[in-house]
């Protein structure tokens, strides 16, 4: 499904349940700098998603998707900031965290100008997929992209009384999406979690509905056996959101 992430490997050994925070990427280019030193609102606007093609996505999704991809738009081409709030693992432990609003070639610069270092940086943002679909349950679409920058991470954009509000996550941190919010999120190659994603009190959530490590199996923080484990599975991680190219190609 998701670049060579591969579903939960059902193992036979056993093992105690691991901490419920997904593992953190390792340090350096994969890991990407720190949120915190984003750069305010670029003094100019610069387009960073050059490879959107608009056209084609309207060509290709049900006109309800497209139509919420629209809202989105202005924020994507750079005519619009949004307000860049903590995601799920932001803060962590205490959650302290400080909004701030940004725009697209703050993302970019995010990426690849704040930590430093870095030779030769792509001039713009590197979209791989984009997805439209209610993913924390408010009747309005949330927009979704994968970017392959600085070793693939998430930009999920939530709109609420008008205004965008964005956060980042790591690839691993949002596996397997599903259309109502579901996904899975890696601890290592035996450690699977399943998680909830909401917005609430200006900023994004997640609640922990399951955990598979090795052949152990948790769903709503009591232990279950392999057999509740998959028919929870097979309920709820079997409708994933669509996903489409920068030129609208609908992925499988």
């Amino acid at each position: 499904m998701m670049i060579a992430l591969a579903a939960p490997l059902l193992l036979t050994a056993c093992a105690a349940p691991a901490a419920d925070t997904p593992e953190e990427p390792e340090s350096g280019a994969d890991a990407g700098p720190a949120v915190e030193t984003v750069s305010p609102v670029s003094p100019e606007l610069r387009n960073m998603l050059l490879d959107l093609d608009v056209s084609g996505l309207e060509e290709t999704m049900p006109e309800a998707d497209f139509a919420a991809f629209q809202a989105y738009l202005p924020v994507l081409t750079g005519e619009e900031t949004f307000r860049w709030v903590a995601g799920p693992y932001d803060g962590y432990p205490d959650g302290d965290w400080e909004p701030f609003d940004a725009d697209m070639a703050a993302v970019y610069d995010h990426f690849w100008k704040n930590d430093g270092g870095i030779k030769n940086p792509p001039e713009t943002l590197t979209l791989d997929r984009l997805a439209v679909a209610d993913i924390v349950g408010d009747e309005e679409p949330e927009l979704v992209l994968l970017l392959q920058d600085r070793g693939y991470y998430y930009l999920v954009f939530h709109r609420e009384d008008g205004v965008t509000y964005g956060t980042s996550l790591y690839i691993r941190w949002l596996m397997d999406l599903q259309k109502g919010g579901i996904h899975m999120g890696s601890g290592g190659a035996d450690v699977s979690y399943y998680h909830q994603l909401s917005f609430h009190d200006g900023r994004f959530w997640d609640e922990q509905l399951g955990e598979k490590v090795l052949d152990r199996c948790w769903l709503n923080g009591q232990e279950v056996s392999e057999a509740e484990f998959d028919a929870w599975y097979a309920e709820n991680m079997t409708n994933d959101v669509t996903w489409y190219s920068p030129d609208g190609t609908v992925q499988s």
